[in-house]
């Protein structure tokens, strides 16, 4: 049976949107199902305030009737205007192992792009870089962590064959407790950095924790500025991020840096969920408290860094040893601790890589950005 290309308009066609990874992960292990209440959420125009200045249109692959593939095509006006592009971005892809179905999808995500006027196609971006994209090209044989992608093999193969070409590739660092080991110089050069006293730190904590993170979503709007791919997050999403950070942040792994009493570096990282979101599968119920229970133990061995954000007047001052120093030191003394996972940091961001290798982080994933051009 040919495939057909139907936009997912209805809200009998979105729940098929929402529920398609679910026919095409189910059999695989490492996989882990998002909350579908959320992820009908982040899709809703008018429900999530990343559509208040963008928009998109949906689309599902229908053979014999029945889905096997989705994606959507989505215009990022707010990050057309901060970088000054026609960036189109194609997110949400799912796909089975079926080549014609993926490339019908992109071309209807093309033709709609091309009619609203962009000039490229940059994806997956789920819906944009500050929250899930990329996909993974290298670390198939290893778990996801907390708001991080996992694909099959084949995916790439679908959307190389369609000559889509790699713009920005993505690294996740895995630090061990087993393997840490700081080299000498870098301990002598972290006691000084500290003896010096040029700046003041502290964790977070429940009674400042919402204030905290907006403080480091400030911080991470002036490092970031500058980085490839970024745009500031509006002040309703901001808002999102702190009702959705609070509710699984640990404090004690949340800390900022400040100089003269003015913010100039934070780190947050969260312990890594996705044991109880693969125990959920996609519902959040009256049993949630239980799989939670099961599953605290691989919840408090792992984190993930999600946000690590200096401006950029105070980086050739120490502070991102300073940062890390101060991370490990909480890890080795919570005896849960075995391993954080730093995630993402761009591929020529070379000075950030150079300092996570030398904290004895080592690469063991790899997402990619894919581009190609609207009238190729």
């Amino acid at each position: 049976m040919p495939v057909t290309i139907i936009p997912a308009r209805s809200e009998q066609e979105l729940s098929s949107f929402v529920d398609l990874p679910w026919l095409i992960h189910a059999g695989e292990p490492l996989w882990v199902p998002p909350i579908k209440s959320q992820e009908r959420e982040l899709l809703t125009p008018g429900a999530h305030p990343f559509w208040d200045t963008a928009r998109r249109e949906l689309f599902l692959a229908l053979r014999d009737g029945r889905p096997v593939g989705r994606i959507a095509a989505i215009v990022d006006e707010k990050y057309n205007a901060y970088a000054g592009e026609s960036c189109g971005a194609f997110g949400f892809f799912e796909c089975q192992n079926d080549r014609e179905a993926a490339h019908a999808l992109l071309d209807a995500a093309r033709r709609t792009l091309a009619q609203e006027g962009m000039t490229f196609m940059r994806g997956p971006l789920n819906p944009s870089a500050n929250y899930i994209c990329g996909l993974l090209v290298h670390g198939f044989e290893l778990p996801p962590v907390i708001m991080m992608p996992w694909n099959p093999p084949y995916y790439a193969e679908l959307l190389e064959g369609w000559h889509l070409r790699k713009e920005q590739d993505l690294f996740a660092y895995l630090i061990e407790r087993e393997r840490f080991c700081l080299p000498d110089w870098l301990s002598a050069e972290v006691a000084r950095l500290k003896e010096q006293g040029r700046f003041t730190c502290r964790t977070s904590s429940k009674a400042t924790l919402a204030q905290d993170i907006r403080i480091m979503l400030g911080i991470y709007r002036s490092s970031w500025a500058k980085n490839w791919g970024f745009s500031p997050l509006s002040e309703a999403e901001a808002e999102h991020h702190v009702k959705e950070l609070k509710g699984v942040l640990d404090p004690e792994f949340f800390v900022l840096f400040f100089h003269n009493g003015q913010p100039a570096a934070g780190m947050v990282a969260l312990p890594d969920m996705n044991p109880l979101l693969k125990r959920l599968n996609g519902k959040l119920g009256l049993t949630a408290l239980w799989h939670w229970w099961q599953a605290r133990a691989e919840i408090r061995g792992g984190y993930r860094i999600i946000l690590f954000g200096i401006k950029e007047e105070f980086r050739l001052m120490g502070l991102p040893l300073l940062l890390l120093d101060f991370m490990l030191e909480k890890a080795r003394r919570n005896p849960d601790f075995q391993w954080v996972e730093g995630s993402w940091v761009l591929e020529d961001n070379v000075a950030v890589n150079d300092l996570i290798e030398d904290f004895s982080g080592r690469i063991t994933k790899r997402y990619r950005i894919y581009r190609r051009e609207i009238s190729a």
